[in-house]
């Protein structure tokens, strides 16, 4: 499974008022989203309680990368996998007041038969060795 959660930087404006108030406090927020995981906010906001209707979008971006940059220069909330922020939390440049939420989303790597030679069972073993080496708890 996966965890995800809501993130902003110490820069946002509004970051020392929301650090530590309750989940309920994004509502009156604009969430920064993106198209390639339409149903993150969604899927957390249900997981803690608050109805995923009520949430207000803002920005939106392409990808994922780009929203955690957009985060990390203050410009609002976003949500992210855990495992992809990590670093940034560790650093100081982001923060989770939230905490993270654990989702049904499950990680796959397909190989098709043709290619399941050496090279492809090595890349799944170094896959299957970094994501244990995590200090997130990820099932394998």
């Amino acid at each position: 499974s996966e965890r995800i959660g809501p993130v902003l930087s110490p820069r946002f404006a509004r970051f020392e008022s929301l650090r530590d108030a309750p989940a309920a406090a994004l509502l009156r927020e604009s969430l920064l989203q993106t198209t390639s995981r339409p149903q993150a906010w969604p899927s957390w906001a249900q997981h803690n309680g608050i109805d995923p209707r009520s949430l207000r979008y803002g920005q939106g971006f392409e990808h994922l990368y780009y929203l955690l940059e957009a985060a990390v220069a203050g410009l609002g909330i976003a949500i992210a996998p855990e495992p992809l922020v990590i670093d940034d939390l560790k650093a100081g440049r982001l923060a989770a007041p939230w905490g993270f939420s654990e989702t049904p989303a499950q990680l796959a790597l397909w190989v098709p038969r043709r290619a399941a030679d050496g090279r492809a069972r090595q890349l799944a073993q170094w896959l299957k060795n970094e994501l244990k080496r995590s200090e997130d708890p990820i099932r394998i």
